[in-house]
């Protein structure tokens, strides 16, 4: 008798056990909905060499329209998009950023992400994939969350990528350049100090490109102080100017809108006009105090630690300003060819 009732207390426990695992299981799935940028765990890290800090909820589903829909399965490693109203080709529903990393030729590790921008044209799904990384070239032994991304099709899901294949754009950015519709070369804006924190974005292929923006960080403090307590204590400027005033308008308004910029009263002639020529964009703080500047104009933005540190961590532009900065810093000329890099 005493033998069964251990044996039941026993099974009592283990059924309890498993009952807790699979509470923990379901707690962990996310379901997202609503127009807005939402935030998950990532467990192949996050840009450390942007941030310095040991944040983890880095991976991100920016969800464009009122209707749209997203859940993350990090049990299962699923990501399934949806949306339910009807909406024409230009319409962005959302997009996944997923961080990991990989070893560039020369044996260091950078940080790279993988990027898929979704629009739906009445029932089709069109994707855009690109690849985020601070030098150029092939990668090996890639660190990335294994997900398969899907799309929902009225019933049923339409797999875009498996687990397998992001990890293989990951490795040669050149498969996502060969469909993308625009190529993106980065150079310094000064050729003879190619390792600044000032980098010139352009489109199109050797003197044909056409530069469209200037991005440059700057601040009076060390290299060694890390960038997380730099932006949230130190004096930093980050300046963004447009070249050119073909920079699409969709472009600039969902840089605002998946960097919390998009509510503020001192933008709201870009939110409507997108950028013109020599438009220049401001982020910044002085001893920690956070400033938000735009053609002179000047607002205080408590929030522009939050800002700057999405931009530096989830823009291509920010990442490569941000390994710049870092120790390991790799020369301007050695992203030059960015083919595989959004300006979105």
């Amino acid at each position: 008798m005493k033998t069964c009732s251990i044996a039941s207390f026993g099974y009592s426990m283990a059924c309890l056990a498993l009952l807790a695992l699979s509470g923990q299981a379901n707690a962990e799935l996310s379901e997202f909905s609503g127009r807005g940028v939402f935030h998950f765990a990532s467990a192949s890290g996050c840009a450390e060499v942007a941030t310095g800090s040991v944040e983890r909820n880095c991976n991100r589903i920016a969800l464009d329209v009122a209707d749209a829909h997203a859940s993350v399965d990090p049990q299962s490693h699923a990501i399934v998009i949806g949306a339910d109203a009807f909406h024409d080709s230009k319409t962005v529903i959302g997009d996944v950023l997923l961080h990991g990393s990989g070893l560039a030729a020369d044996g260091q590790r950078v940080p790279l992400s993988l990027h898929v921008l979704l629009r739906r044209s009445g029932k089709v799904w069109k994707s855009e994939t690109y690849v985020h990384s601070p030098v150029r070239g092939k990668f090996s032994d890639i660190v990335l969350d294994p997900y398969q991304i899907s799309v929902s099709e009225g019933a049923s899901e339409r797999v875009l990528f498996t687990a397998e294949q992001a990890r293989n754009v990951l490795a040669q950015p050149s498969i996502a350049a060969r469909v993308a519709s625009y190529f993106v070369v980065v150079r310094p804006s000064d050729a003879q100090n190619p390792s600044a924190d000032d980098i010139t974005i352009a489109l199109g292929v050797g003197r044909v490109s056409k530069a469209l923006l200037r991005a440059s960080f700057t601040s009076g403090q060390p290299e060694t102080v890390k960038l997380d307590q730099l932006l949230a204590q130190g004096t930093w400027n980050l300046n963004l100017q447009a070249l050119s005033g073909q920079i699409p308008m969709w472009v600039v308004q969902r840089q605002l809108f998946v960097f919390g910029l998009e509510d503020s009263p001192l933008l709201k002639d870009v939110r409507q006009r997108g950028l013109n020529k020599r438009d220049t964009l401001e982020l910044g703080a002085i001893n920690g105090k956070g400033y938000l500047r735009y053609n002179g104009r000047e607002e205080a933005f408590p929030a522009a630690n939050a800002c700057a540190s999405a931009f530096m961590r989830d823009s291509f532009i920010g990442l490569i300003l941000a390994w710049h900065r870092s120790s390991q810093a790799a020369p301007a000329s050695a992203v030059s060819d960015a083919a595989a890099q959004p300006v979105q």
